[in-house]
């Protein structure tokens, strides 16, 4: 499947009805770059315009620490729509890094664009309010699970709905999620491991 119609299919996931020629109005808006692993999709201190999906690679949203350290705000799948919210609602500096673990192609559409798909067609309109409400959904989701349980079952959750954050983000990047050491995440791994 090509990556835009895994686009096509995404933006349908949210369960918005689409006219076609209204949804390839909007798919036609969108570009493609082609970004290497490590590669930054979001720079902190920049305004943040753009809205982002990364073909194959699992992304990372971190800020850097008074101290110095990074830290991992979130860690998304690949196929998973991207941005600063805040800086790219409001048009403030963003204060976060998004940055790419693997090499992808990365779709994206401009504010000013996806406004005017808004604007002109209620079905883009619907997308954007599906899209704002999973997100709410999702981070609430996420703050809950995070403050509900501890490290352990916390780092099942992603074994089990996220298997392949195990075997592509660094260990180091986890634990800062989970905001937990490293050496928890490798005492978690290694009782897993004893029990089976």
């Amino acid at each position: 499947m090509s990556f835009k119609e895994l686009l096509k299919e995404k933006i349908l996931s949210y369960g918005t009805y689409f006219d076609d020629d209204v949804l390839e109005a909007g798919l036609q808006k969108f570009k493609t770059i082609k970004l290497n692993a490590g590669d930054h999709l979001i720079n902190s201190g920049d305004v943040i315009s753009e809205l982002f999906i990364a073909e194959k690679s699992i992304s990372r949203a971190y800020r850097i620490s008074e101290n110095g350290e990074e830290q991992t705000l979130w860690i998304e799948p690949e196929m998973s729509f991207l941005t600063d919210m805040e800086s790219f609602r409001r048009g403030t500096t963003n204060q976060m890094n998004v940055q790419l673990y693997e090499d992808s192609d990365v779709m994206y559409i401009e504010r000013e664009d996806l406004v005017e798909l808004y604007a002109k067609h209620h079905q883009w309109s619907l997308f954007g309010i599906s899209l704002a409400e999973e997100y709410l959904i999702y981070v609430f989701k996420i703050t809950n699970m995070m403050f509900a349980n501890d490290a352990t079952s916390n780092y099942q959750l992603i074994a089990q709905y996220y298997p392949r954050f195990l075997d592509i983000v660094p260990l180091k990047h986890i634990a800062s999620r989970l905001n937990v050491t490293p050496i928890t995440i490798s005492r978690i791994r290694n009782d897993k491991q004893k029990k089976k």
